[in-house]
């Protein structure tokens, strides 16, 4: 989470959206369009098949009576609703917001925001980008000590790389690397089970990337706004 690496010569304009990032352009939480907290949840898809209700909670009235399900506001605290942990939860873990570094504060690359993409899991080790730049690693072996309101876990953050450009699409792994296409056209390239959450290289297409890399037949499929490159090994 360094947030003074060394960038490349070519990676200049990012110094304007970095200023950008710490100053007006952050957008209010919860926004329809924009950067807003993001939550990835994990849950057992077996815990019932009867129709009951898995969600981590749920709304009680003041005597403490179930809520019917309401779709915009769970619980109204003016009637006295609140919200209560249900015992019979599917939540396995949850990801949104981790204080890493023990500041008591949460910070920009201690939150996941909003993603328009899907996550990528090898050897228990996650990566998912959020539509806010970040994009995060976590570790599943491990869960940390963090627990959401409910009592429900997070597991371990390994790191989170900022990329500085929103990223729509979703990571790929192949052959040991992972790669991350942004919205300023760079596809970040980083070694699997990497620590440092640094990357090996980092490639610009010439214009945005809004879709996920894919492999097929030893050749690496990148698409960019107007154009799809076809990339193959060179034999040494």
């Amino acid at each position: 989470m360094d947030s003074g690496r060394t960038r490349h010569p070519q990676q200049h304009h990012r110094h304007a959206r970095d200023l950008q990032r710490h100053g007006v352009r952050r957008r209010w939480p919860g926004s329809e369009h924009g950067e807003g907290i993001g939550n990835l949840w994990c849950i057992n898809p077996t815990k019932a098949t009867d129709g009951s209700d898995v969600s981590p909670s749920f709304a009680i009235d003041k005597d403490g009576n179930p809520v019917k399900h309401r779709r915009l506001q769970a619980a109204d605290p003016e009637a006295g609703e609140t919200t209560k942990a249900n015992p019979d939860t599917a939540a396995i873990w949850h990801y949104s917001t981790v204080d890493s570094n023990g500041n008591g504060k949460i910070e920009f690359e201690e939150t996941m925001h909003r993603s328009c993409g899907t996550v990528a899991i090898k050897d228990d080790i996650l990566y998912i980008a959020d539509f806010s730049g970040l994009f995060h690693c976590l570790n599943l072996k491990e869960m940390s000590e963090h627990k959401d309101e409910f009592g429900i876990p997070c597991p371990k953050v390994v790191w989170t790389y900022d990329m500085f450009a929103a990223a729509w699409g979703s990571p790929l792994i192949v052959e040991g690397r992972v790669y991350i296409g942004d919205e300023d056209g760079d596809i970040a390239i980083f070694d699997h089970g990497s620590e440092d959450g640094e990357p090996i290289a980092e490639v610009n297409m010439e214009n945005s990337v809004y879709s996920t890399p894919i492999v097929a037949n030893d050749i690496l499929y990148i698409s960019n706004k107007d154009t799809l490159f076809a990339i193959q090994r060179v034999p040494n």
